[in-house]
């Protein structure tokens, strides 16, 4: 019960990230790529509480797409105006979600950040907290590798964000079109910068395995991504 309190009170108020993994056959990129930046990202943005939104391509593996919202809260993406357009899927949507392959979905918080700005590439490290240990991973985190990390010139910011399974999982008409079941991740360190090459480096230099049972985390697969493609949300006006 503790842990689930502490992991409240980490996510409370905290910004909202939706974050999104998937491939689509061959052929298909081109359509795919014109649904998100003529249909998508407008729906999207148009909603309360989205803020921008980002597209990545991988570098040298799978899955190739990435799309990040970013948005007011966690509570965002368990909003009745987001459920409605997940339950009321354009005409375009339901011609492309039914393509959408290796899919990884998550819903986050972002408990944790240090540095400024946008780089225009990403590291995607996949990790999770040991059972129990969840206090001491953030801790490692925050206090030993983020400092680490950020003295490395190319790094210009790392966030934590740790995935919300109840609101990842709500069941949708979107997510019913998709083959396949949705993978979730547990937590992800998002690391931007200007040179993946130099920050796969730095994490093999201060992240040393076996050092779970020390730190309380638990790191998985590390994912090269290039930005392709940023858009915020429109601002009004004044009346």
């Amino acid at each position: 019960m503790a842990n689930v309190r502490a992991a409240a009170q980490a996510k409370a108020g905290r910004p909202g990230v939706l974050f999104v993994l998937n491939d689509v056959p061959k052929g298909m990129d081109d359509e795919f790529t014109r649904w998100y930046h003529q249909e998508h990202l407008t729906e999207r943005l148009a909603l309360p509480g989205f803020r921008r939104a980002r597209r990545y391509r991988s570098v040298d593996g799978q899955p190739n797409y990435m799309v990040v919202y970013d948005c007011d809260t966690l509570e965002t993406l368990a909003s009745p105006p987001y459920l409605d357009r997940l339950a009321h899927p354009s005409p375009w949507t339901q011609k492309i979600m039914p393509h959408f392959l290796n899919m990884e979905r998550s819903a986050c918080s972002e408990t944790w950040a240090a540095g400024v700005g946008m780089g225009g590439a990403a590291m995607v490290t996949h990790c999770k907290p040991i059972h129990g240990r969840e206090e001491d991973a953030r801790r490692f985190i925050r206090e030993e590798l983020g400092p680490r990390l950020m003295q490395n010139s190319s790094i210009v910011r790392i966030a934590l964000w740790e995935t919300d399974a109840g609101v990842t999982g709500k069941p949708s008409a979107e997510r019913k079109m998709r083959p396949g079941k949705d993978t979730i991740a547990d937590w992800v360190l998002f690391i931007e910068c200007t040179d993946v090459g130099q920050v796969a480096l730095a994490l093999h230099t201060h992240v040393l395995a076996g050092e779970g049972a020390r730190t309380g985390l638990l790191l998985g697969s590390w994912l090269r991504y290039q930005l392709i493609y940023e858009r915020h949300a429109a601002v009004a006006g004044p009346a």
